[in-house]
């Protein structure tokens, strides 16, 4: 092997070399792009519903262009730590989902449950809440009144 294959050999190898990198960087920041790591909901608020029973809202974290959304649980808090609840409520199914502001959300407890006004738009909603009480379950109703402020939203179409 001479000297001017030994140098083009090293060209093909440093541009192999290049074109493996590039394509490395763009699969390492797909990935990230695609897994990007979410920052961690927060509990917003938390009421006393009925005894050992509180309801609590979980703000999702989001970046500032992404809509707001609240969760809303219903758990026995035990005393447990925001940190610990906002893991035990991820395991846990919301009864409700909306993407309102906090200061729009009022909560009453009513005879039979609880009634929920809000403004936004609501995801999922669930109207009977089974809870456990001693060694059976009873059933407690939600009611919800919701006013939409915002236009339409545009198909996209």
């Amino acid at each position: 092997m001479n000297k001017t294959e030994l140098q083009t050999l090293i060209v093909k190898v440093k541009k192999y070399f290049a074109i493996f990198f590039l394509i490395c960087l763009a699969c390492v920041l797909t990935y990230g792009y695609l897994h990007k790591p979410e920052l961690p909901s927060e509990v917003v608020l938390k009421q006393d519903f009925i005894a050992g029973q509180s309801i609590y809202i979980v703000q999702d974290a989001r970046d500032s262009d992404e809509p707001k959304s609240l969760r809303f649980y219903v758990n026995d808090g035990d005393g447990r730590s925001d940190a610990t609840m906002k893991v035990l409520l991820a395991k846990t199914p919301p009864f409700l989902i909306s993407d309102t502001d906090l200061k729009d959300v009022s909560i009453q407890r009513v005879s039979n449950g609880l009634h929920i006004k809000l403004k936004g738009a609501v995801s999922r909603y669930r109207s009977d809440l089974y809870l456990e009480d001693g060694d059976t379950y009873t059933t407690y109703r939600v009611s919800l009144e919701q006013v939409e402020t915002r236009p339409p939203l545009p198909s996209g179409r």
